[in-house]
């Protein structure tokens, strides 16, 4: 996350902090949040083998993609007053990792997921981009392409980065309880080894009834 960061800050140096495009840009994406949500939820739905009320159960979760919106539009508009790593945004992106994590998705899903939301965005500006009337360079259009995709980019990774934490961790309880079920049948075997070496000095002894002779062998 700390690379993605710094191309972050390196996006804040692009000279167009006062893009009047990516403010108008902005403005549209949060009135349209509700509707680009449907959006992903139905081209998730039509991926999964998942009803719709479980792949966000709650409507806090369900809550949680506006907001996402909501912060790559903030920062889509500016750059340098947003740093989405130190807003709540990031929060709400890995409880959505922890969600994912809980529901069996793997990560190319998680990936894919974000793929999709990706592209309902650029689709989403791609056609309203025309119908805004302010004046725009092309090295504009582009910065403002920049931001959107840096900024999905960083919560994409704080979704992933949070999942892959707790495949790690279930991981490390498996190799745990592996280890532990590893040294009981060792210790077990071990037992049973001595028991047979035991068993077959006493025989080459010849200290045995004909019966305790049957029933060692």
């Amino acid at each position: 996350m700390e690379v993605l960061q710094e191309s972050l800050a390196e996006a804040g140096e692009i000279p167009f902090e006062n893009c009047t495009l990516a403010r108008a840009l902005a403005d549209k994406m949060r009135s349209s949040s509700d509707e680009l949500t449907r959006r992903w939820l139905d081209r998730i739905s039509a991926r999964v083998t998942m009803e719709p009320n479980r792949i966000f159960p709650t409507d806090a979760l369900l809550d949680h993609v506006p907001l996402l919106i909501l912060g790559i539009a903030d920062y889509l508009e500016n750059p340098q007053k947003v740093i989405l790593s130190e807003i709540p945004v990031v929060a709400k992106a890995m409880e959505l990792g922890e969600l994912r994590f809980s529901q069996g998705f793997d990560e190319y899903e998680v990936l894919k997921e974000y793929e999709i939301f990706g592209g309902i965005l650029f689709s989403f500006l791609s056609r309203v981009v025309d119908d805004i009337e302010e004046p725009c360079s092309r090295g504009e259009l582009l910065a403002c392409a920049h931001r959107l995709f840096l900024a999905v980019a960083l919560i994409q990774q704080a979704t992933l980065t949070h999942y892959l934490s707790l495949v790690k961790e279930r991981l490390n309880e498996r190799e745990q309880r592996l280890r532990g079920f590893n040294r009981a049948l060792s210790h077990e075997m071990g037992n049973l080894i001595g028991t047979i070496a035991g068993a077959a000095e006493i025989l080459e002894l010849g200290a045995v009834s004909p019966e305790q002779h049957r029933i060692m062998t």
